[in-house]
């Protein structure tokens, strides 16, 4: 048995070793990020379609469902317009005006914020952070310009009603495709609830939101309550990116904001990490918190912030190909295949 084991480790080394050669000789990885830059907008695209579908049924029973499309993209593209020309520029002339704020009241700043800055300052964290501010800015861009690409392409997918997938699906072997259209159903639907439990969790955060933060700030309360309920769509470490950066911009404005905000945000959090996103999430998302955090990992490396707030939908789809794989006994057949070329 110690032998059979020991070859096996051999064997799947030398395979290894062999892949990584290969790999690093032809530049495989600049081929691939190459390939998966074209194709990456048709994948966003089919992944909109994916998820707009069940909206589009449900609002297709009554009304004919090109009208339905061209209402729902129509709604996404003035949505863009408004966040393009109002909110974006308040949110930048904000920021300015709290850089100003800091810039000549330093000295009347709380000494233990002062002194972190200090220690920033001191060892060029600052600048490091800047660097990254920048990549994640030019990141942002980059996105932009491809979700609006496939926002085009989704819509001649959703417009025409092409099921991709489905038509997919009938090119397989008869006898497998009732499991593939078992695990595409499956899909389908953690894919609608996620949606549903993800709108529900926004416009509910968002209203909780809304409320303190008028009496807090009236002029940015609209503005705010749409941050934190945006980044609160991260799991985990949401609240965080939101909430400090707030938290800070309260505290340039006025001391006793800053510390109020933090109160507010604090309750704010319990209350929706404690009632609302528990009864919202717990029927599908069932994942344990470590693999979500290296999901959070992975897919914020892959796709950024978008990623991040996707991350439990695509471990999902992961846990159903996984079992899709066992149904299937790909393990067994590939480990047989290893073993008759080695015999």
């Amino acid at each position: 048995m110690n032998i059979h084991l020991a070859k096996n480790i051999i064997i799947y080394s030398i395979c290894l070793l062999l892949i990584y050669y290969v790999y690093m000789l032809f530049h495989i990885g600049d081929i691939l990020a190459y390939i998966f830059k074209l194709v990456l907008p048709i994948i966003i695209a089919i992944f909109i379609h994916f998820l707009l579908e069940p909206i589009i049924n449900y609002f297709s029973i009554n009304i004919k469902r090109q009208i339905v499309v061209i209402y729902l993209y129509l709604t996404f593209g003035v949505l863009a317009l408004i966040i393009a020309y109002f909110i974006l520029p308040n949110i930048m002339d904000q920021c300015m005006i709290c850089y100003e704020i800091f810039s000549s009241h330093y000295n009347d700043i709380h000494p233990i914020i002062r002194s972190i800055y200090s220690f920033l300052d001191k060892y060029q964290l600052i600048d490091y952070l800047m660097n990254i501010i920048s990549n994640v800015s030019q990141s942002v861009i980059y996105w932009i310009s491809n979700i609006a690409l496939s926002l085009g392409i989704s819509f001649y997918l959703s417009y025409d009603n092409m099921h991709l997938i489905e038509s997919l699906v009938f090119h397989i072997p008869f006898s497998k495709q009732s499991l593939y259209m078992q695990a595409l159903k499956r899909i389908k639907l953690v894919t609608y609830r996620f949606m549903k439990s993800m709108l529900l969790d926004f416009i509910c955060f968002y209203l909780l939101c809304l409320i303190p933060f008028y009496f807090i700030d009236q002029q940015m309360f609209y503005i705010i309550a749409f941050f934190l309920a945006v980044t609160n769509l991260i799991p985990y470490i949401g609240p965080y990116i939101g909430g400090l950066p707030i938290i800070i911009y309260e505290y340039f404005m006025d001391m006793n904001l800053g510390y109020t905000s933090f109160i507010a945000i604090v309750v704010l959090q319990y209350l929706e990490s404690s009632y609302l996103q528990p009864y919202l999430f717990s029927k599908y998302v069932r994942i344990h918190p470590i693999i979500l955090f290296i999901g959070l990992a992975l897919f914020g490396d892959l796709c950024g912030i978008i990623g991040m707030v996707f991350s439990p939908l695509f471990l999902s789809y992961m846990m159903i190909i996984y079992d899709l794989c066992q149904q299937l006994r790909l393990h067994d057949k590939v480990k047989s295949i290893v073993f008759h070329q080695h015999t």
